[in-house]
């Protein structure tokens, strides 16, 4: 069994990373991170697979080639097979010109490629073989999409959208097989992957269906709406289909007449108010859709990005056997809410392992920021784990399922928090230490310490952070600077699962040739589909999955470690050496000398060094009111009132009934805790005292403090003699006013009464500053 697997892992393909510059298309072996404590520098280069300026390039599903299109030359191929990196190179392959295509993509398996360019009067939107560049079909598409045609997860069929309806074509032959019938639709969605659970098996005698959904925007006064259908047999009641017999005949060339069978009416609909568009994330199953609508403009005026709502449609429902279902997805009641009493959608997505036990879960970031991160069930959609709340808006999940990573990007800080699913734990974070002997030592002198605590675990990106991805293997995360949404800084750097930097030492790219902005995208290879029977995609994990699916890695047990006092000081020295040696970002774990340090107030150049008399900002200095934060950190917390203090922990499933009698459960459940057997009336008035006293507490407290604030606010005036005679002169000039008012006849209240008894002491006060 060790030597299969031995000589599996041998037969595995190395992961590759396409980076694209100004420059420049090049492929990356990307280092084996997974023995940590092996710190090998890297040999620096790689392959070049076009040279010149490129405008976009597309890899294919089973990471077999790379398509790239020069503007001078037109789309090229890159074959991705070749072992040596020597004999990789770019070669045009259309039998038509290229250089007008401005946007292309692969058909979910590979087989076709599909580009578009500006609409000339003839076909645009084109299809061609990715294997030899023969034009299989065109057609005629003005807006600058390729949305509007589709493939089902098999490439046997293809969708194509036109005005109220959407074509089906046989994917070999391109004859029309059905049409679905919709007034007004704009959009459409199908799966790219179908598979089944690990433990369940499916003969490949089972008829093939097909789910998809189509969204019609609102108009006139009507709600938008999406629909979910099923080829051949749920497709609306305005659709049909060709018959087997119709297609077959149609195929061998007989010229008899099509018979147009009827569709059923849809598996479910959904009314979506306020929702201009409609993003669909599919199950790795494909049955089950979440559906993110959006509007433009938020007529609360709450948010810059408009408002969002979260669906999720089935195509089962346990109550409606034959239907499907379509429900709201409940949110966390820890996510913040806006003023109109609703939660936005930051992102949601599915986890992509389609193999794993059970339901298929889905993420959800919600809430205004600091946004809170939640897992949901597949079926119900109830939340069922809170990874806590921080300033995050996206959230990676490895292929595998196991990992991910919730980070904030763009316009966030870069934070990035590992996660293991599986255990519902933050990723604990194994640093090496130097040897005894100083310098890396003998390995059997090297000692670890384990970081667990989530504020050290939490890895702050050392610049903005515009691409992230994980690697096929879910053993490496990816993230990099990219032109032009940042054009300085660019750059790409890799974590392992835990979240420790891999040193550059082990990367065989250069940063520095990246700099300042000709970095332009940044794209690990997809793994290689293996071989299944009869090609179906029904037959067990390696469909789906070239690498295994692997836990975290334990630490060799030759290392020693320390915990305790002994492990805060040696982290503490660490610390203090990666900061005198302007490393104090390095986030590394084992294999290099470094730790995770926790995100402190900027500090500038000048002051950093310990004990040199530097001048400090209060807000950076430790130990300073709020916790060594900055002010506006400070008013940022008070703001928030604290709801950043979620943290993770696992959704209790409620019992019982919900309505009335769930409050008369929580009551049974208060007269169980009541161990004096108090009545119910003893209790509320009980209550009621304990209420009133804080009242009284709390108003005394708030006298106290604003007391307080006046006894201030005149020894700061009486600090400054000038602005103090200043604002005395101000208050007679207001008692001189409220003299006239009185000689006029006009009746005074008790706030202009007890200025005028004040006059005397304040001219009095005034005489005595001599000013």
């Amino acid at each position: 069994m060790s030597n299969e697997n031995e000589s599996s892992s041998t037969d595995r393909q190395p992961l590759r990373l396409l980076v694209r510059t100004k420059e420049a298309v090049e492929l990356y072996t990307v280092p084996d991170t997974s023995s940590a404590t092996e710190a090998v520098p890297a040999k620096k280069g790689g392959a070049i697979l076009h040279g010149g300026k490129t405008t976009f390039h597309v890899l294919s599903p089973d990471g077999q080639a790379a398509f790239v299109h020069d503007a001078s030359v037109g789309l090229l191929r890159c074959d991705l097979r070749a072992v040596d990196a020597s004999n990789v190179g770019a070669q045009t392959f259309l039998n038509e010109d290229s250089k007008a295509v401005q946007l292309a993509k692969c058909s979910p398996r590979g087989s076709c490629l599909v580009t578009w360019e500006r609409h000339s009067g003839a076909n645009n939107l084109k299809v061609w073989d990715a294997r030899n560049g023969t034009l299989l079909t065109s057609f005629s598409c003005k807006k600058a999409t390729l949305a509007g045609l589709q493939w089902t997860h098999d490439e046997k069929l293809a969708f194509h959208l036109v005005t109220n309806e959407i074509h089906i074509y046989d994917a070999d032959t391109w004859k029309r097989v059905g049409k679905v019938r919709c007034q007004g639709v704009s959009s459409f969605s199908l799966p790219s992957v179908k598979g089944v659970a690990s433990n369940i098996f499916v003969g490949n005698d089972a008829e093939e269906k097909y789910l998809l959904t189509v969204f019609t925007p609102g108009t006139k006064g009507k709600p938008s709406r999406i629909d979910l259908l099923r080829y051949p047999d749920r497709l609306g009641r305005e659709s049909s289909t060709v018959s087997a017999a119709s297609s077959a005949s149609s195929t061998s060339g007989n010229n008899g007449d099509a018979v147009n069978l009827p569709s059923g009416p849809s598996l479910t609909s959904k009314s979506l108010f306020h929702a201009e568009e409609a993003h669909v994330q599919w199950s790795p199953r494909a049955d089950a859709a979440l559906v993110l609508t959006q509007t433009s403009i938020d007529s609360t005026g709450e948010s810059y990005y408009g408002s969002s709502h979260l669906f999720l449609l089935l195509e089962n429902d346990a109550k409606r056997p034959g239907n499907g279902s379509a429900i709201s997805v409940p949110l966390p009641p820890e996510a913040t809410k806006d003023a109109q009493g609703t939660v936005p959608i930051v992102s949601c997505s599915w986890v992509p392992n389609p193999t794993i036990t059970g339901i298929v879960p889905f993420t959800v970031i919600s809430g205004r920021m600091p946004a809170l991160a939640s897992l949901h069930h597949g079926i119900t959609g109830e939340p069922t784990f809170l990874f806590g709340r921080a300033h995050r808006n996206s959230l990676d999940i490895s292929p595998h399922g196991r990992f991910l990573v919730v980070g904030g990007y763009g316009n966030l800080a870069g934070g990035m928090d590992f996660w293991d699913r599986n255990k519902g734990k933050m990723i604990p974070r194994h640093v090496v230490l130097p040897g005894k002997g100083g310098g890396g030592g003998d390995d059997d002198n090297k000692c670890y310490v384990t970081i667990k605590e989530a504020a050290d675990l939490t890895v702050t990106s050392s610049s903005p952070v515009v691409g992230h991805e994980w690697s096929p293997d879910s053993r490496t995360y990816v993230v990099s600077t990219t032109s032009p949404r940042m054009n300085v800084e660019n750059g790409i750097h890799l974590y392992r699962y835990d979240g420790a930097l891999v040193e550059e030492s082990r990367l065989p790219w250069d940063n520095s040739k990246y700099l300042p902005d000709k970095l332009l995208s940044v794209q690990f290879v997809p793994a290689p589909c293996r071989p299944t029977e009869n090609n179906t995609a029904h037959v067990g994990k390696s469909e789906f999955y070239h690498y295994p699916d692997r836990p975290q890695s334990p630490v060799p047990r030759r290392y020693k470690e320390l915990k305790g006092e002994e492990a805060k000081a040696a982290l503490a020295k660490l610390r203090a050496s990666q900061v005198g040696n302007g490393k104090g970002n390095s986030n590394r774990g084992m294999g290099g000398a470094g730790a995770m340090t926790s995100a402190t107030a900027y500090v500038p150049p000048a002051a950093r060094k310990a004990g040199g008399g530097s001048y400090v900002p209060p807000g950076a200095r430790r130990g300073a009111g709020g916790g060594g934060t900055s002010l506006a950190e400070r008013m940022r917390q008070e703001r928030e009132g604290g709801i950043a203090a979620v943290s993770a922990k696992k959704v209790t499933k409620k019992v019982g009934p919900v309505g009335a009698a769930s409050v008369v459960a929580a009551a049974d459940a208060s007269s169980n805790n009541n161990p004096d057997g108090k009545s119910k009336n003893a209790i509320r008035r009980e209550k009621q005292r304990v209420a009133k006293e804080m009242a009284e507490r709390e108003a005394a407290e708030a006298e106290r403090r604003k007391k307080e604030e006046e006894t201030a606010r005149a020894q700061a005036n009486m600090t400054d003699p000038e602005k103090r005679a200043k604002k005395i002169k101000k208050t007679l000039k207001q008692i001189d006013d409220i003299k006239e008012k009185e000689r006029s006849g006009e009746e005074l209240n008790d706030d202009q009464r007890k200025k005028l008894s004040s006059e005397a002491s304040l001219r009095e006060e005034l005489a005595s500053m001599g000013l």
